[in-house]
């Protein structure tokens, strides 16, 4: 692997800063096909890559961490479910306007200019890489300041709540999804890629993507980078 450090992330108008990656682990998985759920990039977008660590229990006041997400989406879960687990070639996910109105905005405005990111190459990805998001505090008071957005996004998706509607939604027992959680903020510049993988590692559990899409200029799939999803072959 090949990590060279910068300053920011791209920013010109072609990298995609794409996405937070997150898995939540408890058991060994028993099968070979990886349980995945993702936001909808409203324009195609490379996947992120995936690192591995444990997220710690900030005791965030739970009717606080719930606020930033669409009044519907926990009311919506048995919908979800019945659409995620009848999904090919795998079960999986797309879950559209999960969040109120501006929040991912104000996100991804705080991570172009005031998160810092490595180049990470290797022979399966090419990706700028933020630190595993676990290992910052949010009691610190500069990030509080200048990304608090991003801070409580990831408060959000480390939550026992949100883990339970996961939980629902992927037809798992409560209590399956624990709180190692791994996440990270990824951008695609122009020459990035991300090559095919089957996300089975460990005790991972459930994959997902946060697509960061900046609304301007407009993506089409002449710009590349469409999540594909390939069933598995079995010799």
């Amino acid at each position: 692997m090949v990590v060279h450090d910068s300053d920011e992330l791209p920013k010109s108008k072609r990298s995609r800063l794409d996405s937070l990656t997150s898995t939540d682990n408890k058991t060994e998985k028993t099968n070979d096909e990886p349980t995945t759920t993702s936001t909808s990039p409203p324009i195609p977008t490379t996947q992120a890559a995936d690192t591995t660590a444990s997220a710690t229990n900030t005791n965030t006041n739970p009717a606080a961490v719930l606020t930033i997400l669409s009044p519907n989406l926990l009311h919506n879960a048995e919908q979800l479910a019945t659409t995620y687990q009848t999904a090919t070639p795998y079960p999986h996910g797309v879950l559209e306007n999960i969040f109120i109105d501006g929040f991912l905005d104000q996100v991804l405005s705080e991570v172009k200019n005031n998160l810092k990111a490595k180049f990470k190459e290797s022979d399966l990805f090419r990706v700028y890489q933020s630190i595993d998001l676990a290992n910052i505090d949010p009691l610190e008071p500069t990030l509080q300041k200048s990304m608090p957005a991003l801070l409580q996004l990831r408060e959000t998706l480390y939550s026992g709540e949100y883990r339970s509607f996961v939980e629902r939604v992927a037809g798992l027992d409560a209590g399956t999804l624990t709180e190692e959680v791994d996440s990270a903020v990824n951008c695609h510049d122009q020459g990035c890629h991300l090559l095919c993988h089957d996300d089975v590692i460990g005790t991972r559990k459930v994959s997902y993507i946060l697509y960061l899409t900046d609304p301007t200029p407009t993506w089409t799939d002449e710009d590349g980078g469409r999540l594909e999803l390939y069933d598995t072959v079995t010799e």
